[in-house]
C-alpha cells in the first residue's frame, strides 16, 4: 500500500515539474539527512521515476524520490556541487618528474609527469569525483621583463580555474561544479582489461612549452579531493635564494 501512494506522489511530483518551466532550483535530499541544493538547472525529462537534469552542459539522472524540492526561479546563493554520495579518498606514492629546463638537448618542449594512487577512505561507496591537478613552476625572468614569472597547469582540462593567478575561491568553484567528471570503482572493474588503467593508479602529464629553454626555480603541486586538497608537495632550486615553499610563492603573481 505504502509503496503505491509513493509511486502516486511521485507521478503527481512528475506532473508538476512538467507542467511549470523547464529552468528553476531543485533541492536534493542526501541519505544522511542534509541538503543539496542546485540553481540554474534545466529539466530535460522525466521518466520511469528518473529524472535528467542539465547544468553547466552537463546531463545527470536522478531518481525522482531523491528530491525534496523545485522551485521554477533560480535562486543564485544555491550551491552547484553534485547530489549523491562519494566517498573520500587519500592520495599515496605521490612522485614527480621534473625536467631541469623547459627544453630537452635537442631544444624540444620537456614533460613534467606527476603520478600517484587514489584509495577511498570509505570502502562501501564505489563512486570518487575525479581528483584536480593543479602545478605551478617559478621561472627566472623572461627576456621582455625583470621579473621572476610564474607559469600554473591544470588537469583536466574542466579543472581549469577562472583568472589568472592563485586563486583558492576560484579553484574551489570549479571543484564544486556540476560537471565535474565521476569515477566509479564498478566501472573501472569491468571496462580494466580494455581501455582503462587501474583505478588506484593515475599519471598526469604537462608539456612545458610556455617555459621554453629557462630553468626551473620551483615548484609546487597541489591535488585537490572532493572538496579540499588531499595532498600536495613543493621543491625548490636549492642554488636560487629567497625561494622557499614555506612562503608560499604561487600565491603571489
Amino acid at each position: 500500500m505504502k509503496s503505491k501512494v509513493l509511486l502516486s506522489i511521485l507521478f503527481s511530483f512528475s506532473m508538476t515539474l512538467l507542467n511549470q518551466v523547464n529552468a528553476g532550483t531543485i533541492s536534493f535530499k542526501e541519505k544522511d539527512g542534509s541538503i543539496t541544493t542546485l540553481a540554474n538547472v534545466d529539466i530535460v525529462s522525466i521518466k520511469d521515476g528518473y529524472i535528467v537534469i542539465e547544468k553547466d552542459k552537463k546531463r545527470r539522472s536522478f531518481a525522482l524520490g531523491s528530491i525534496s524540492s523545485f522551485s521554477p526561479s533560480d535562486t543564485s546563493s544555491a550551491g552547484g556541487s553534485i547530489p549523491g554520495e562519494f566517498s573520500d579518498y587519500t592520495i599515496g606514492a605521490l612522485d614527480v618528474k621534473a625536467p631541469t629546463k623547459g627544453t630537452d638537448k635537442d631544444g624540444k618542449s620537456s614533460s613534467f609527469e606527476i603520478s600517484y594512487s587514489v584509495t577511498r577512505t570509505n570502502s562501501a561507496i564505489n563512486r570518487i569525483k575525479t581528483p584536480y591537478v593543479y602545478l605551478y613552476v617559478l621561472l627566472p625572468p623572461s627576456n621582455d621583463s625583470v621579473e621572476r614569472e610564474i607559469l600554473s597547469f591544470s588537469y583536466p582540462s574542466k579543472a581549469k580555474p577562472k583568472g589568472k593567478g592563485y586563486d583558492e575561491a576560484a579553484i574551489i568553484e570549479v571543484v564544486n561544479k556540476f560537471d565535474r567528471p565521476i569515477r566509479d570503482e564498478t566501472e573501472y572493474d569491468r571496462d580494466r582489461r580494455s581501455n582503462l588503467k587501474s583505478f588506484g593508479d593515475e599519471t598526469v602529464k604537462f608539456d612545458l612549452k610556455g617555459v621554453k629553454s629557462r630553468r626551473i626555480l620551483a615548484y609546487h603541486v597541489e591535488i585537490w579531493g572532493n572538496d579540499s586538497i588531499v595532498a600536495k608537495k613543493d621543491w625548490e632550486d636549492d642554488f636560487s635564494t629567497n625561494i622557499r615553499a614555506k612562503d608560499k610563492w604561487w600565491q603571489k603573481y
